[in-house]
């Protein structure tokens, strides 16, 4: 009986492995010979992302700020050593992101976020993230404007909207 146990065990063992893909623990970074797997993406932005840029590229050129896309909410927030579950709070905004950040020039301090609500943003689960989002960065201080999807965006308006939402001191 002793030995069914022994045999299962490798069996799971080994089923394991091939199911994780746990080899590479014992063989460091694999074969450093074969070629890795990734591939370079086309693009960085959307096509209706990349209109925005352009759009806030043309704002932040007027009034001395940066233009970052795609910058994750664990560079824009940090938490105190001492706060309770941190671990908890930090894996909620680790693998998120937002659309743009536009940030001071000098200090490169981030002073507006920014998100493109396309439809993607009606499931359920987007809107919790989004409401996640909304209030993490409330709550953190950095103020968050929402624009919709649109086919063309004008630099002129979304100047308007940010100066009218005071979104930027």
């Amino acid at each position: 009986m002793m030995y069914l146990y022994l045999i299962l065990a490798v069996i799971f063992i080994v089923w394991a492995f091939r199911k994780f893909d746990l080899w590479e623990l014992f063989e460091g970074e694999g074969n450093k010979e074969s070629k890795l797997p990734y591939r370079r993406k086309d693009y960085l932005l959307s096509a209706t992302e990349r209109k925005f840029f352009y759009a806030l590229e043309q704002i932040a050129h007027k009034n001395n700020y940066h233009v970052f896309a795609k910058v994750r909410l664990e560079d824009l927030l940090w938490l105190p050593k001492n706060t309770e579950d941190r671990w908890s709070f930090r894996g909620r905004i680790k693998s998120r992101h937002i659309d743009f950040v536009l940030c001071d020039h000098e200090n490169i301090k981030p002073l507006l976020a920014i998100e493109l609500d396309d439809s993607s943003h009606l499931s359920e689960k987007a809107q919790k993230t989004d409401d996640f989002k909304n209030r993490a960065l409330k709550d953190a201080g950095l103020p968050l404007l929402r624009f919709p999807h649109q086919n063309f965006y004008n630099a002129d308006e979304i100047a308007s909207k940010i100066l009218k939402e005071k979104a930027i001191q």
